[in-house]
């Protein structure tokens, strides 16, 4: 692997009275752009005058003229080192994915190696330019759409370091490494530039689709060059009038003598403006619904089909948001036509998981910056940090992103469970955590950047604190790949399901196997099993309103309880998530700080914070709200 020199970042001392606060975030410096690309000024980059002591800290060197030296998000992060080297039953991973015979040791310093390596570039070339990557945005000139030069530039030089095709086969020129290491990669590039990490899940998505359903010489034609960065590909499902339904996809795939053309529009389509596109169409004529659905892969190349456009933004600005339109365009089936349904679920879940590893990256990025400042700013004549208010503030950032880091830990590794045995009973865990870290890792992060803009004060609306573009960022996460509230309908059918198959678990530990078998000490135990008895309660008062208005026959199985006997579920189904997804945060941070001790008092904190929350929503749900239904009642009543 290449020497890389490495750049120092210069900056303009102030002086004391009336300065801003001196922050050791990322690092700024001028960026070599091209003539579309401002550069980023390091002149007017605060300059720190002392390391904070901060949860995720930045390394310097001696005092020179306020350079700072280059960060590495990997190991400059405690929390994450910890995570690696406590936090991960790593020998698992390597029997998983390596085989038996590997040297798990060997193995997983290499693995640490490689996040060394990949940290430093993230966090000094790929962090320097995200502030260029969001003022320039997405290049449209004459008709063509295109990632802007500073993007660029961090995908060449990720593609150059061999990070590109980390989970796909090494047999079609990938790294064949493990979902539980990507995630490392993935939180570290969305804490660095979220526009940038989600044009890099867009060489693998489409990769990974081709491995798994495509035929041996469609593997052989596209997935090297996807792994070597040297075309990027989309998923195209979303449609004008197809959003969260699905089934109402209407682009049409047509065969006509063994060739299939596609006719129809996708919106909202992520790195649209690519080489490829894997397309979501209705190969079966005539049918409705989730039938007849397929995956067709398209060539871009000859006009094959037309970038249409890409969206104005004011979140992840850097990453194309295409329209795309197919007339006539010839493409090729990915898969038998007629099975696209299950092949689209499994990418979006995948996709779910994805996107909270990436409101993990964005949110620890809020609570550096804000970690930073807090220590700086001082007010009343001491550091803000050391007022109660603010103190609060952190030790609840904090909380909640070692809690979704240790779900996002648990997912993984299940995920690596059943990319090597897809029969493996872990697909029933991780179906019941993927709705909950997309919710979690969204809604909460939402949070913590709210806090982290707080935290500021004026600063935090100021465009020369990266904090307000953490802000925007995180906006997009709980309305792509479903939204918060697709999540949790998803969430509670599936529990609906689970209580109706066997009502008894109501008056046990709950219908949650992870939650029933959660057993902990002193008091996180106390408090999550205080938090899980409110949930049974809440969902047993719900029951007992289902079967006064469907009968008892719903809990014999006689039938399916329809959407009108459902609406008080449906209702609260987002408190409901709400109140698993903060259980579910809390028994897996609880279950990491008995390997991370430093996580003790997180978790502590994140149990009373569960049993707080379950408490709050049952006792609004059990409350009533009658007016929903009746205003529901009323515009229906109006349409007729």
């Amino acid at each position: 692997m290449p020497r890389r020199r490495r750049p120092s970042f210069g900056g303009r001392r102030r002086s004391r009275r009336g300065a801003r606060p001196r922050l050791p975030a990322v690092p700024r410096r001028s960026v070599p752009l091209g003539r579309r690309a401002p550069a980023v000024d390091a002149r007017t980059a605060p300059v720190p005058r002392r390391p904070a002591r901060t949860a995720v800290r930045a390394r310097r060197e001696p005092r020179r003229r306020g350079v700072l030296l280059p960060v590495n998000f990997f190991l400059d992060d405690p929390d994450l080192v910890a995570t690696f080297d406590r936090g991960v039953p790593w020998e698992r991973v390597v029997r998983l994915t390596e085989g038996p015979e590997a040297d798990v040791a060997e193995t997983v310093a290499t693995w640490r190696e490689m996040l060394a390596v990949a940290g430093r570039y993230i966090g000094t070339e790929v962090a320097s330019r995200a502030r260029a990557v969001d003022a320039i945005g997405v290049v449209r000139d004459d008709g063509r759409i295109e990632m802007n030069e500073p993007l660029k530039a961090n995908l060449k030089g990720l593609a150059d370091l061999g990070l590109i095709g980390l989970p796909l086969p090494r047999e079609y020129g990938g790294s064949g490494l493990p979902f539980t290491l990507s995630a490392f990669v993935i939180e570290m590039l969305a804490r660095a530039c979220p526009s940038t990490m989600v044009q890099f899940a867009f060489y693998t998505a489409p990769a990974a689709m081709i491995v798994r359903y495509g035929t041996e010489e469609q593997k052989r034609r596209y997935v090297p060059r996807l792994a070597r960065g040297e075309i990027i590909g989309a998923v195209a499902m979303t449609e004008p009038q197809a959003g969260s339904d699905v089934g109402k996809v209407a682009t049409e795939a047509t065969e006509r003598d063994g060739c299939w053309t596609l006719n129809g529009r996708k919106q909202f389509i992520s790195a649209g403006n690519g080489d490829l596109v894997i397309v979501l169409a209705r190969a079966v004529r005539g049918s409705r619904g989730l039938d007849g659905l397929g995956l067709f892969i398209a060539d871009r190349a000859d006009g094959n089909y037309v970038v249409e456009r890409a969206e104005h933004k004011f979140t992840i600005r850097g990453s194309p948001t295409c329209a795309l339109m197919f007339d006539g365009t010839k493409a090729e089936p990915l898969g038998r036509p007629g099975d696209g349904w299950h092949g689209i679920l499994s990418f979006m879940n995948e996709s779910r998981v994805g996107v909270g590893i990436q409101g993990l990256g964005i949110g620890t990025a809020a609570l550096a910056a804000a970690s930073a400042y807090a220590a700086e700013r001082r007010q009343m004549d001491r550091p803000i940090r050391e007022h109660p208010m603010v103190a609060e503030m952190l030790l609840d950032m904090e909380t909640s992103v070692a809690g979704l880091r240790a779900l996002v830990v648990e997912a993984a590794l299940l995920q690596d469970t059943i990319l090597t045995r897809p029969d493996a009973p872990e697909r029933h865990r991780l179906r019941e955590l993927t709705p909950l870290i997309k919710w979690y890792g969204a809604e909460e992060m939402i949070r913590v950047c709210r806090l982290a803009l707080q935290i500021h004060g004026g600063y935090g609306v100021v465009t020369e604190y990266d904090v307000e573009r953490h802000m925007r960022d995180s906006l997009i996460l709980p309305i792509y790949e479903g939204t918060s509230q697709i999540q949790a309908l998803m969430a509670v059918r599936d529990l609906m399901r689970a209580i109706l198959q066997r009502p008894t678990g109501l008056l046990r530990g709950g219908p949650s196997a992870a939650l029933a078998g959660a057993r902990f000490p002193g008091a996180v135990g106390r408090d999550l099993a205080a938090g899980r008895a409110a949930l049974i309660r809440t969902l047993r008062g719900l029951m007992a309103g289902l079967v006064r208005r469907g009968g008892i026959g719903l809990l014999r199985g006689s039938r399916q309880p329809t959407d009108a006997e459902l609406a008080p579920f449906l209702l609260h189904a987002e408190r409901i998530t709400e109140t698993l997804a903060h259980l579910h945060v809390a028994r897996a941070l609880a279950e990491a700080s008995a390997r991370i001790a430093e996580h003790r008092p997180l978790a502590a904190r994140a149990a009373l914070r569960a049993r707080l929350v379950a408490e709050r929503n049952r006792l609004t749900i059990a409350a009533g709200d009658g007016g929903v239904f009746a205003r529901i009642a009323r515009w229906r009543s109006a349409q007729r």
